[in-house]
């Protein structure tokens, strides 16, 4: 078995361990809410990786470790160690209102390293929900739910807001089950946006 597929069982096939599994790969999520012509357009995340992760997925798309991602080396990433996500819904539950968002496509992702020498893979989720005058809410929880890749808490310092003044926003975060079934006593942190038009 190669580094890279070493680390891809960490990341990709967590969903197949057991539920007593314990974290092995840790990320840190950064996320911008952003809005744009009376309308949320969508949530951008940023996810950095623990030393161990980075240092075999860099070791593999870029061994000279350029920090440099063209074109073509960020294809070979997404499609190497980023697109299997969809079969775990990108470690995402999305709620517009009441409503679950079963599924929903990826876009602008981007991967890069950072100062400290960790992967870093940025990437957009287009949601469209118009702003009205009435108070809306879409609920965001980032998670693992075999724990085997975990999430830092998630505080509001975290989250950015893009939005013009004609948008009114509140954030809390919150700790919720995300489904009946999570193991153990692991809770995960759920983003509330909260949004309308400025009175």
């Amino acid at each position: 078995m190669t580094r890279l597929s070493s680390a891809l069982s960490a990341l990709f096939l967590a969903a197949a361990l057991p539920v007593a599994a314990h974290p092995h790969v840790f990320i840190n999520d950064k996320i911008t809410v952003v809005f744009s012509e009376g309308t949320l357009q969508g949530i951008s995340l940023q996810w950095t990786f623990d030393d161990m992760f980075s240092a075999m997925i860099l070791g593999d798309y870029d061994p000279q470790r350029t920090g440099k991602f063209d074109a073509a080396r960020t294809k070979a990433v997404k499609e190497g160690a980023f697109d299997n996500l969809v079969s775990y819904h990108y470690f995402v539950a999305l709620w517009i209102g009441k409503t679950p968002v079963k599924k929903f496509s990826i876009q602008q992702f981007t991967p890069s390293e950072n100062e400290k020498k960790q992967l870093v893979y940025t990437f957009f989720i287009p949601v469209k929900v118009p702003v009205t005058p009435n108070e809306q809410t879409v609920l965001l929880t980032v998670y693992d739910d075999t724990y085997y890749v975990a999430f830092d808490l998630l505080h509001v310092s975290d989250v950015t807001v893009q939005a013009a003044p004609e948008v009114s926003t509140q954030l809390a975060i919150q700790k919720t089950k995300v489904k009946p079934e999570w193991p153990g006593q692991y809770m995960p942190d759920q983003l509330v946006i909260t949004f309308k038009e400025s009175s």
